[in-house]
């Protein structure tokens, strides 16, 4: 229910704002019709948001005949969920990845190829339990639209890019080009990854991967899976281009953003620590000996780097005060001249929503690792020591 409120109030508030600004023009006929074309609009991409995506990364749909054996897994899977089975389609790429679009009637789950070179079928079980795991928890509607419109505001920084070099600056190795794509970068990473952190990504990883454990009771092997994904990414060359606003969308930390703009990766950290996440796995399935629990992980280094957080965020900062620089030329050559009232005015209400924005934006991208590894340490200890404890007194 919080998944399709969340969807939902995300139409309606943008719908809400386009409305408010046609009141301004205090004609009911303009409000009327602006309303109804985002009723439309809205419908629209609710239904359609899953398929442009898929088109994106040119994936193609998986037939029966192809891999039957997955496609079994995947019907037994609904059906233990009793969730209407989904399409399945696969998609070019050299990082192992999968993620699940669509909306509340129907969904497609695309897996890359590498994944089907890394995985088996019985391998892949556990992973598809945790896509269908989404779906059952009906964050998928959600997912896909933060998706598609995240991922809309980070291919800004590629068309400004492209618009220089037809512009005449240069190729795309060059430094102007480079230039306009990180400071567009600065401008759009802050507003796409609010946007995607609002939905609270991590808890709801953690609700798939319940699900998961549930359809598959093999939770061993889901966390050695995730665990194994979580190693192998890193050290892996990254020859394609991936969306940061659809890093959420993959139930692992599947994507790098490399270069120039590898300090923004930070803000679109979605996934809770694997080394946690590994433990919340093993003790939800209540795996244990002796009521001890006895299985061990190698500790993953986490994906959220503060030194990079900091200078992604001062950096995004600076980017804006330069863009009400523009602003206050384009202003001042429309008015012919330097008015301190009006342009003093302009910079106060734009460095104040900056600044109201920038502060939302921290709350919700910083994370506190060492923090949180602490605190899931000490709470481990806490209940293994309670279950040695009950050990003895049953003995």
């Amino acid at each position: 229910m919080s998944n399709r409120f969340g969807t939902s109030l995300f139409f309606l508030v943008s719908s809400a704002l386009l409305i408010l600004l046609a009141g301004l023009t205090k004609n009911a006929i303009v409000v009327v019709s602006v309303a109804f074309m985002m009723l439309i609009l809205s419908s629209y991409i609710y239904l359609s948001a899953g398929s442009l995506i898929l088109k994106l990364y040119k994936a193609r749909k998986i037939q029966r005949d192809e891999n039957p054996l997955l496609y079994s897994i995947l019907e037994e899977l609904s059906s233990r969920a009793q969730v209407k089975t989904p399409e399945l389609y696969s998609f070019e790429a050299e990082i192992p990845g999968m993620f699940t679009v669509g909306n509340g009637s129907k969904a497609f789950i695309a897996i890359s190829t590498s994944m089907f070179e890394t995985f088996d079928d019985l391998n892949l079980e556990v992973l598809l339990a945790h896509e269908v795991g989404h779906i059952k928890n009906r964050d998928v509607s959600l997912n896909t639209v933060t998706a598609l419109f995240a991922g809309v505001i980070m291919l800004f920084p590629e068309l400004a890019m492209w618009g220089s070099i037809l512009s005449g600056f240069g190729q795309p190795h060059d430094p102007a080009p480079r230039f306009f794509r990180f400071a567009t970068t600065a401008l759009a990473a802050p507003p796409a990854a609010t946007l995607v952190q609002l939905t609270n990504p991590q808890r709801r990883e953690l609700e798939a991967d319940e699900v998961a454990i549930k359809l598959t009771r093999n939770p061993q092997l889901l966390a050695k899976n995730l665990e194994y994904l979580e190693n192998y990414i890193p050290f892996q060359p990254v020859t394609g281009k991936f969306n940061p606003g659809h890093f959420h969308l993959f139930s692992t930390h599947t994507q790098r953003i490399r270069g120039d703009r590898a300090m923004f990766i930070s803000m679109f950290d979605t996934h809770p620590d694997t080394g946690d996440r590994v433990m919340h796995i093993l003790n939800h399935s209540n795996y244990k000996e002796n009521g001890i629990l006895t299985t061990r992980y190698s500790r993953v280094p986490g994906f959220f780097d503060p030194k990079s957080w900091k200078l992604a965020m001062g950096t995004s900062f600076v980017a804006y005060m330069m863009f009400l620089f523009v602003i206050i030329v384009l202003v001042t050559f429309a008015l012919k001249d330097f008015n301190f009232l009006i342009n003093g005015g302009i910079a106060g209400a734009y460095i104040g929503s900056v600044l109201f924005f920038m502060r939302i934006t921290a709350k919700v991208t910083r994370r506190k690792p060492q923090q949180k590894c602490l605190l899931s340490a000490h709470k481990r200890i806490i209940q293994n020591s309670r279950q040695v404890f009950k050990y003895f007194v049953k003995r």
